[in-house]
């Protein structure tokens, strides 16, 4: 079984489809976004910092975003990508500099506790019999005056998660079991995120009944990833930022014509079909309204005229009006005290009715127990089905 890390098994429940493109097929694209090239310098800059603290050197400020500038320059190339259009490669290298510089006046001069290793690799299982095995790359690991050692995060994203957030965060809980398994004498860890862009720092901690409940969470998630054999994609925000917009069945198309000319935009076939199904399902809801409309209209005849069948040119109308029992649905605040009189009086087999759809989300989202959920799907099978959905583009896709 192959070794996973809290990037790919994030990858996978992003997008199945990206996670099979990146670590099976193993698809190599040069490009990279914005925001991954500034997080590298920061990292970069940071873990230079520490290196020379435990060499007993102290970076200055100006020292400090000399080099990142340097490594800014060294590594820029032209496949760097950038989404927001109303930025350049300026503002997130002011951005930059402005989180280190923060950082910097926040912790200098850094000598409070002892630093145990920068970008520490850490490889372990989580199972005795090493068929789960993780790898985490930390940013700094370090010991405090008081024996706690800490597991330092540097993150230079625009999203500040909230301390409920933070504490079900697993990467850094997966490096807390990492770090047990290499030193088993440590009894004291915190997790420690830095979010440069807040000059603020969120500190967990993790018991280790919450490790265990992480540990049996991640191996249904492999288990669940090496039985996928369909892959099958995911759409969300995430995906401006995907690297394989050419190979993905839900963006190729726009990846083809995004760029077209107006006069070959509207004939690419592609286009015009939607373009056409969309005029005609503009035109269905129209002679929809307008039957409702006349429906009613029908109807409102007949009581008025006190008739029951209205007759036209080539065809006639029968209107007829029956008295029909009705009871709360399943929205109803009546609902679940109806139910729980038909419940009460041993009688709930003879009215309830499996909701099939229910339990296909069920199982999908495996809100049940594995055992369970095994025994439902014998009575599963799968068919491929067809439909077809319209929407609105999104910004940006126009």
């Amino acid at each position: 079984m192959p070794t996973y890390s809290h990037s790919r098994l994030s990858t996978y429940e992003n997008c199945p489809l990206q996670f099979k493109f990146t670590y099976i097929d193993r698809i190599k694209r040069e490009t990279e976004g914005i925001e991954a090239f500034l997080g590298n310098r920061a990292h970069e800059t940071l873990k230079k910092v520490y290196d020379n603290i435990r060499r007993t050197k102290l970076d200055s400020l100006d020292e400090m975003l000399a080099y990142y500038e340097s490594l800014w320059q060294k590594n820029w190339h032209d496949d760097i990508i950038i989404n927001r259009k109303e930025l350049t490669a300026d503002h997130y290298r002011n951005l930059g500099r402005k989180m280190l510089e923060t950082y910097y006046q926040r912790y200098a001069p850094f000598g409070i506790d002892i630093t145990i290793g920068t970008e520490l690799m850490l490889n372990f299982s989580l199972d005795e019999a090493k068929k789960y095995r993780l790898t985490g790359l930390v940013d700094r690991l370090a010991r405090d005056p008081n024996g706690v050692f800490w597991i330092h995060d540097y993150k230079t994203s625009a999203h500040l998660p909230s301390q409920e957030e933070a504490d079900r965060e697993r990467q850094l809980a997966f490096y807390q079991i990492g770090v047990r398994k290499r030193w088993p004498d440590i009894k004291d860890i915190r997790l420690v995120w830095h979010y440069l862009a807040f000059d603020c720092e969120l500190i967990s901690r993790r018991t280790n009944e919450s490790l265990v409940e992480l540990v049996n969470n991640t191996t249904q998630l492999i288990d669940r990833i090496q039985a996928d054999i369909e892959f099958a994609p995911k759409e969300s925000t995430l995906c401006d930022w995907c690297e394989y917009p050419d190979l993905c069945p839900q963006r190729k198309h726009l990846f083809i014509v995004e760029n077209l000319p107006p006069n070959q935009y509207l004939s690419e076939p592609g286009v015009a079909l939607v373009n056409k199904y969309a005029e005609l399902k503009q035109k269905a809801g129209e002679i929809d309204r307008d039957i409702e409309q006349v429906r009613e209209a029908l109807i409102e005849y007949a009581r008025r005229e006190n008739v029951s069948v209205i007759v036209g040119s080539n065809q006639k109308v029968r209107i007829r009006s029956d008295m029909k029992l009705k009871f709360p649905g399943k929205n109803d605040p009546e609902r679940n005290a109806l139910d729980n009189t038909i419940i009460q009086a041993g009688k709930w087999s003879d009215v309830s009715q499996l909701d099939t759809n229910a339990l296909t989300r069920i199982i999908e989202h495996e809100s049940w127990d594995k055992t369970l959920i095994d025994r439902v799907m014998h009575y599963g099978k799968l068919e491929q089905t067809t439909s077809i959905s319209l929407s609105k583009l999104k910004e940006g896709e126009e």
